[in-house]
Parts: structure tokens; sequence; C-alpha cells
């Protein structure tokens, strides 16, 4: 078989509920926290 004739594989999931909302306030929390911090140090 040569590479043009093998079909390519594609590796896939079903997207978790709720991931990116959970990511979102993640990524809010450590920007309060490091604003907090840099609130403190002035």
């Amino acid at each position: 078989m040569t590479e043009e004739s093998q079909e390519k594989m594609e590796l896939t999931h079903e997207p978790v509920p709720g991931y990116r909302t959970v990511f979102f306030i993640a990524i809010a929390i450590g920007a309060l926290y490091l604003g907090l911090i840099l609130f403190k140090t002035l």
C-alpha cells in the first residue's frame, strides 16, 4: 500500500459539558489573584 491510498485516522472524543465554564472561572480567579498581589505591592 502506498501512503496515498491509506486513509488518515482521526482521534476524537465527546466534549465534557461545563469544561469551558470551569476553564474561564479558573482563569478569572488566577487573574484576580495576580491583580491582588500587584495591588498589595504598590
